[in-house]
C-alpha cells in the first residue's frame, strides 16, 4: 500500500466509472493497451526482447483490470467515449492510480484475516473468501493464447449439432474467425508500432484504428456465420452491461470482449477473445436444461482424453491407461482413475475435473469458494490418494476393457489433479484448504494450459518424473503465484529448497525462459526448447552415465532420479570415484571393485568389473544386496560397468522390495563381507557418505 488507507470500494469503482465514460476514453484505453500489452519478440531467436523487469512489472494492468475499464465504458448512454479524440488528458495516470487504490482496498480486506507467520487463515468466516478474491483477480494467467484454439476444437467436437441448432455456428468457424481477428490485430499493431518507432506522430485515435476489424471484411471472408459470431462475442459500445456494479460482478464486456462500434469491432484483448472461445460455449449449453447434463459429460470426456493423449506423448502408449479401475473395490472412493500412468516404480494417478471457479466464489463468497474448491480440487485429490492406497495394497487394477494392469509391488505414487479451466491461486489455497495426513504425498494441481506446457518443456519420462518429485518435495516450503515460476526455476537451477533455508518465494521472472518459448509458439514460430538443468550436466563420466540411463527401461528410471538428486559437487565426487575405480580395475586386473552410497530413497552400488560375465553380475548383485540389508533399505540399485566394454553401463539391477529382518539374509550379508573382503570407508560426497567397498572375486 502507499501509506494511505484506501477508500471504500464503491467510491473507487464510481470514480473508475466516471473516468471510463469520459470524453475520448476509448482512445485513451488504446494508449494503455499499447503501453502494457505490446510484446517485442525477436522472430529469429524466438525470444522476447523486453527485459524481465518490464515484462513482469506490476505497474501494468492485467486482463481483468483492462476489461473492468471496458465494462464500465460500455455502460455510457451515448458515444462521447469514442466520438471525441483527446490527447494527454492524464487518463492513464488516473486509471493507474485508481486501479492501484482498488488493489490496495482488496489487499486490505484480505490482509486482516491472514496470518503470515502460520500461513493459515484466522477464524473470521470471511477470511478465506477475501484472501482468495485477491489471489484470483490479480493472479497470473496459466494458458497461452494458442492453446485456447487448440483445445477448444477438441473440447466442443461432440457438441457440433447443438451448437449449430442453438447458436447457429459450430466451434471450428468460431475458432477460424477469432484467429483471423487476432492475426489481423497483431499485424496492425506491429505496423503501428514500427511507425511510432520511426518517429511518425500518431494520435490515440490512430491507435484505436489499429485495434479495429471491419465487419465487411469478416463477412466477405466468412459469410453469414460472422453475424452469429458477433452476437455471441461482441458487446455494444454504449448502454450495455448495466448489471456490472462491482469489480467482482458479471462483466458482459469480459464475456463478449469484442466492442461493437457499428461497422467495426474494437478488439481490446486478443487473449480474452480466444479465452472466451474456449470458455463461452459451455455456458450457453448448461443454460439449456435439456442439454446441460450432456454438455457436462462431454467436458469430462474431453479432459480425460486430452490428458491421456498428452501423457502418452511423454510416457508412451503402453504406459498410459484411460479409465482404469479396481474391480474388487466397489464403493471405495478410489475405485476409478481417470488416467493412470505406470513407469517403472512410478505411478501417476490423474483425476481430471472440468469444474471451474464460479463468479460467486471469485467475488469472495467463502461458502461458494469452498464448494468450488472441494469439487475441483479437494474431492479429486482425496480420490487420487484413495486410489494410491489401493495400488500400494496390491489390489488388482484393470484398464477400461478389463485387462489387468501390471503395477509395481513397491510403487511411488504421484496424485495429480488436472483441471480443464484456470483456477487461479489453486496451489496456494491448497496449503490451507486441504486436510493432509502426515505421510500423504503433496498434491500436483495443474490446469490444461500448464499441463500442456510442462509436457513440451520436459518431454521425456525422466524429466517429467523428476519435476513431479521436486514439485511435491517443496510443496509446503516454497511458494509462488504461478506454476510457470516453479517450472522456470526448475529448468534453470533444479527445484529444491536450499539447505540453509526453511522457506523460499519464487518470483515471476524465473518463468522468463518458459514465457519466451510459449510466446514464440503463440506467434506460430517453432521455438527451440530451452535445455533443462538435467540436460546441462557436464560432469565427466556422470554426463555419459546419465545420458545412457535416460534411455534405459522404465524399471531403471528410479536410478536416474536418485542421481539427479545429488548436487553438482556430489556428482563430481562420484565421477572421480568412478574414474578411480575404473583405473584400478584396469591396472590391477581385479575381478570387481565397487563403492556404494546412500540416496534419498535407499542406496546405489556402482560395481566396476573386469568382464561382463554372469559371474561378475552375480558378484555385483551380492554386494548391492548386502548393503540393502545392512542399511535396512526398501530400495537399492546396482550399476555394473565392465572395463572390457565401451559404454558406462553393462548391467542395471534394481532391488526393490520391503526390508524385513531375516536371519538368512543377515548371514548372507556377512558371508559377502568376508568373501569380497568388503570394508566400509566413509567418504563425504557433498552431504552424502559413500561406503567404498573394494572387493575381489575369489579364484575358481
Amino acid at each position: 500500500m502507499n501509506g494511505k488507507t484506501p477508500r471504500s470500494m464503491d467510491v473507487i469503482f464510481g470514480e473508475l466509472r466516471a473516468l471510463a465514460q469520459s470524453d475520448g476514453s476509448l482512445h485513451e484505453i488504446s494508449e494503455i493497451i499499447y503501453r502494457d500489452w505490446v510484446v517485442n519478440v525477436d522472430i529469429r531467436e524466438g525470444k522476447v526482447l523486453d527485459a524481465p523487469s518490464e515484462r513482469w512489472s506490476t505497474d501494468k494492468l492485467n486482463t481483468n483490470e483492462l476489461m473492468l475499464l471496458m465494462g464500465l465504458l460500455v455502460q455510457a448512454p451515448d458515444n462521447r467515449s469514442y466520438f471525441n479524440v483527446r490527447t494527454k488528458a492524464g487518463f492513464a495516470s488516473s486509471a493507474d492510480r485508481l486501479l492501484r487504490e482498488l488493489h490496495d482496498r482488496v489487499n486490505a480486506d484480505a490482509a486482516a484475516v491472514f496470518d503470515r507467520k502460520s500461513d493459515k487463515f484466522l477464524e473470521n468466516p470471511d477470511a478465506l473468501g477475501m484472501f482468495a478474491r485477491e489471489a484470483i483477480y490479480y493472479g497470473p494467467a496459466s494458458f497461452y493464447i494458442h492453446q485456447f484454439a487448440r483445445f477448444a476444437r477438441h473440447r466442443y467436437r461432440a457438441d457440433g449439432t447443438w451448437l449449430l441448432q442453438a447458436a447457429g455456428i459450430s466451434i471450428r468457424p468460431m475458432i477460424d474467425i477469432a484467429t483471423f481477428i487476432v492475426e489481423q490485430i497483431t499485424a496492425q499493431m506491429d505496423y503501428t508500432g514500427k511507425r511510432r518507432q520511426a518517429g511518425v506522430s500518431l494520435t490515440n485515435g490512430d491507435l484505436t484504428n489499429s485495434l479495429l476489424v471491419s465487419k465487411a471484411v469478416l463477412r466477405k471472408k466468412f459469410g453469414s456465420k460472422v453475424d452469429k459470431f458477433i452476437s455471441k462475442f461482441a458487446t455494444p459500445i454504449s448502454a450495455a452491461n448495466q448489471g456490472y456494479d462491482t469489480p467482482f460482478s458479471v462483466n458482459r464486456a469480459s464475456i463478449a470482449p469484442l466492442i461493437d462500434l457499428g461497422e467495426h469491432l474494437y478488439v481490446p484483448s486478443q487473449y480474452r477473445l480466444m479465452e472466451s472461445i474456449y470458455e463461452g460455449p459451455f455456458y450457453w449449453m448448461v443454460a439449456d436444461r435439456k442439454y446441460g447434463d450432456k454438455a457436462a459429460k462431454n467436458r469430462g470426456l474431453f479432459l480425460e482424453q486430452i490428458a491421456a493423449h498428452v501423457m502418452r506423448k511423454v510416457f508412451g502408449d503402453g504406459n498410459v491407461f484411460l479409465n482404469a479401475r479396481f474391480p474388487d473395490a466397489k464403493g471405495h472412493k478410489g475405485e476409478e482413475i481417470d488416467v493412470l500412468v505406470r513407469y517403472g516404480e512410478f505411478v501417476l494417478v490423474v483425476q481430471a475435473k472440468s469444474k471451474r471457479i464460479t463468479q460467486k466464489a471469485r467475488a469472495g463468497d467463502p461458502a461458494a469458494l469452498r464448494t468450488d474448491f472441494n469439487g475441483a480440487i479437494k474431492d479429486p485429490f482425496e480420490q487420487a490418494l484413495a486410489s494410491g492406497e489401493l495400488i500400494r495394497s496390491g489390489t488388482e487394477c484393470v484398464d477400461c476393457q478389463g485387462n489387468a494392469i501390471n503395477l509395481p509391488k513397491l510403487p511411488r505414487v504421484f496424485p495429480v489433479v488436472l483441471l480443464s479451466d484456470m483456477f487461479p491461486a489453486a496451489t496456494n489455497l491448497s496449503r490451507s484448504m486441504l486436510d493432509r495426513n502426515e505421510g500423504d504425498p503433496a498434491p500436483v494441481i495443474w490446469d490444461m494450459g500448464f499441463f500442456d506446457c510442462v509436457s513440451r518443456m520436459l518431454p521425456s519420462p525422466i524429466e517429467m518424473l523428476f519435476f513431479l518429485k521436486a514439485r511435491g518435495d517443496v510443496f509446503d516450503h516454497v511458494i509462488s503465484d504461478s506454476e510457470f515460476n516453479y517450472l522456470g526455476y526448475h529448468i534453470q537451477a533444479k527445484l529444491v529448497l536450499p539447505p540453509d533455508a526453511d522457506f523460499m518465494v519464487i518470483e515471476r521472472d524465473f518463468a522468463t525462459s518458459v514465457d519466451d518459448y510459449m510466446i514464440s509458439a503463440d506467434l506460430g514460430l517453432q521455438p527451440q526448447r530451452p535445455a533443462g538443468v538435467l540436460e546441462r550436466i557436464g560432469v565427466p563420466l556422470i554426463a555419459e552415465l546419465l545420458s545412457e540411463l535416460k534411455t534405459a527401461p522404465p524399471e531403471i528410471a528410479a536410478v536416474v532420479l536418485e542421481l539427479y538428486e545429488f548436487s553438482g559437487a556430489a556428482l563430481e565426487e562420484v565421477g572421480r570415484n568412478i574414474a578411480m575405480v575404473r583405473d584400478e580395475v584396469a591396472k590391477t586386473r581385479k575381478a570387481i571393485k565397487a563403492f556404494s552410497l546412500p540416496t534419498a530413497s535407499g542406496g546405489l552400488t556402482y560395481a566396476v568389473t573386469q568382464d561382463a560375465s554372469e559371474r561378475s553380475h552375480a558378484a555385483a548383485a551380492a554386494i548391492g544386496r548386502k548393503h540393502k540389508y545392512d542399511t535396512k533399505s526398501d530400495r537399492w540399485y546396482v550399476i555394473v560397468d565392465s572395463v572390457s566394454t565401451q559404454g558406462p553401463i553393462d548391467g542395471l539391477l534394481p532391488m526393490v522390495w520391503p526390508w524385513v529382518e531375516d536371519a538368512e539374509e543377515a548371514d548372507r550379508a556377512e558371508l559377502v563381507s568376508k568373501m569380497f573382503r568388503s570394508r566400509t570407508e566413509q567418504v563425504m560426497v557433498g552431504e552424502k557418505t559413500i561406503a567404498k567397498s573394494p572387493s575381489t572375486l575369489p579364484p575358481d
